[in-house]
């Protein structure tokens, strides 16, 4: 494993180099979330042979925290500052939410970096309701605290099946993310660049192979607007997944098996 971190626009990245694989995969956190986030995710990707970069947006983790609001296209840009220091194109990337906003605008402007694209539980632009949904997050956040807001946002992101199945793993997670040392409104200017995103117009011009994931019971990123992304993009693949928006935790072996088999069918492994 490695550790380091490089100097990007008014931010320093911090990011974490996990296998020695022929392939690369970075991944891209969703909102709030820090490098640790991939946990059930970092042991199969480098066993099925992938070298794994993840790293901390910018305002959370051990990365910089400058003010917000923060864009896509910022942070995107952020995550082309890391792999031309790490001198990684041709690379697979994989975002989430947030980092699947992330991702599509850095495939817009760096397409010919790229193997592959994996967009799981996103959209290219939110529709009223999500809107509203990732705007109350910061609203509490803000009003009532990061330990609040965590407890509130679980019935958002996991699935009504996990809750009724799983209830001490729901509680362990909460706990968990309830640790998080990100302020208030460095989470609400990661909010910002989800609830600001708009990329319908733009995503057309992505060429990349992309993997479109949508979870079956995620509730504020519908499949709907998951699959109108994919409908928008000239060279995609549909995917569903059993779980809410954090199915990549609720339920990590169908998303990682889906990760795994388009990027195996697209690299040299």
């Amino acid at each position: 494993m490695i550790d380091g971190s490089v100097n990007a626009t008014s931010a320093r990245i911090h990011y974490r180099i996990h296998g020695e694989g022929p392939e690369t995969l970075v991944l891209v956190n969703g909102v709030g979330d820090d490098l640790e986030a991939w946990a059930n995710q970092i042991d199969d990707f480098v066993n099925a042979g992938l070298r794994v970069v993840s790293f901390d947006n910018r305002g959370v983790g051990f990365s910089s925290q400058p003010p917000g609001p923060y864009s896509g296209a910022e942070m995107a840009g952020d995550l082309n500052v890391l792999v031309t220091e790490l001198k990684l194109p041709p690379f697979h990337l994989a975002g989430v939410s947030l980092g699947g906003v992330i991702a599509q605008e850095y495939a817009i402007a760096h397409g010919n970096d790229l193997r592959s694209l994996v967009l799981a539980n996103t959209y290219a632009a939110p529709d009223p309701f999500a809107r509203a949904a990732f705007e109350s997050w910061a609203v509490v956040a803000e009003a009532a605290g990061m330990a609040v807001m965590m407890r509130q946002q679980a019935p958002w992101i996991y699935s009504p099946a996990f809750y009724e199945r799983h209830p001490g793993r729901v509680e362990e997670l909460i706990r968990e993310a309830q640790k998080s040392t990100q302020p208030a409104a460095a989470f609400a200017a990661q909010t910002a660049a989800l609830v600001d995103h708009e990329a319908r117009a733009r995503v057309t011009a992505i060429t990349t192979p992309a993997l479109v994931i949508a979870a079956r019971d995620d509730i504020i990123i519908r499949e709907a607007l998951s699959r109108s992304l994919c409908a928008s993009l000239p060279d995609a693949t549909w995917s569903v997944v059993p779980g809410g928006h954090a199915a990549f935790w609720e339920n990590p072996a169908p998303w990682n098996r889906a990760v795994i088999d388009f990027v195996r069918a697209r690299g040299a492994l």
